[in-house]
């Protein structure tokens, strides 16, 4: 009877034993995984790093030998002047080189879609530094420009590592734009805000003639004003209109002393306007219930000095 116990007692604690050496199996097992996951991980992450820092290396190594190899230091283009007739626009390209060469010849290469080849233009220069090239571009066609220099021996070298895009189709087909607008109601009225651009490519007929701004609830036209002569002129009050926009919660009692006048217009010749207008729900009929303030819809119109009426 006694051995029996004694057996029992042996084979329980044996029992015991084995269920623990399997319990420690497996965890080990687990935190063995675990760490191979965990290895395995940091082996990615740092081929990652590694792969990102190479790549980051090689970017920057051809960006500063393509900077070198650069011998154009400035690039800037300028409209002076459309012909509708022709079709075309008056371009002023101007370009200021590093270095250069008293023997050679600087050309404009001017390339489009249906003209790969591109056509070549002489540039000019006083000090052989400064160059510039006016030239007549179709505005139906966007271009790639690109500089040349052709020795005395006949070469002909690239000077700038990148070609210089020159997007008169989408300029033209794009000259009057909302930048940014914006909303915000209350139980007495909803102030609507706008900032456009105007591209004029320098002609006094596609300048704007005026602006009107329509307002609509239910598809029904409740609201219109002139509000040409009602640009902000103020950049404090433009500044804090435009964070007011962004945050989406326009009040126009915080914002400073507005000053009004004619749209604004920048060295290029292209128009900018930023307006407020406030349209009274009481003035409108449309109905304010509770905390149920109604919702317009607008629409502004701005017609040009040659007629053309664009809705934004």
């Amino acid at each position: 009877m006694e051995n029996g116990k004694k057996y029992n007692v042996i084979v329980i604690a044996l029992i015991l034993i084995l269920g623990l050496l399997i319990y420690q199996n497996v965890r080990l097992n687990r935190e063995i995984e675990y760490l191979n996951n965990r290895v395995s991980n940091m082996e990615s992450n740092i081929n990652l790093e590694l792969n990102n820092l190479i790549y980051g290396i090689s970017d920057r190594v051809e960006s500063i030998l393509s900077e070198q190899q650069n011998i154009v230091s400035s690039f800037s283009s300028t409209y002076n002047g459309v012909d509708t007739k022709s079709g075309t626009v008056k371009t002023l390209i101007e370009f200021t080189l590093k270095q250069s060469d008293a023997d050679s010849k600087v050309y404009l290469n001017v390339s489009s879609q249906n003209n790969s080849n591109g056509l070549n233009y002489e540039c000019i220069s006083a000090n052989g530094l400064n160059y510039s090239c006016e030239i007549e571009l179709s505005y139906k066609e966007n271009y790639t420009l690109n500089i040349y220099q052709k020795s005395a021996d006949g070469d002909y070298k690239k000077l700038n590592s990148y070609p210089y895009q020159k997007d008169i189709k989408s300029d033209f087909e794009n000259r009057i734009s909302f930048l940014e607008s914006g909303t915000g109601t209350d139980k007495e009225k909803t102030t609507y805000t706008f900032k456009l651009r105007n591209k004029t490519f320098g002609e006094q007929d596609f300048k704007i003639k005026s602006v009107i701004v329509k307002a609509y609830y239910k598809d029904k036209e409740v609201f219109s004003k002139d509000v040409t002569a009602y640009n902000i002129l103020n950049s404090e009050a433009v500044d804090k209109l435009n964070i007011m926009i962004a945050a989406g919660d326009i009040n126009a009692s915080a914002l400073p002393e507005v000053k009004y006048g004619e749209i604004s217009t920048d060295d290029k010749g292209d128009e900018y306007g930023s307006y407020m207008v406030n349209i009274l729900h009481s003035e409108t009929g449309a109905p304010v219930e509770h905390n149920n303030y109604p919702e317009y819809s607008f629409k502004v119109i701005v017609t040009l000095f040659n007629g053309e009426v664009y809705e934004l």
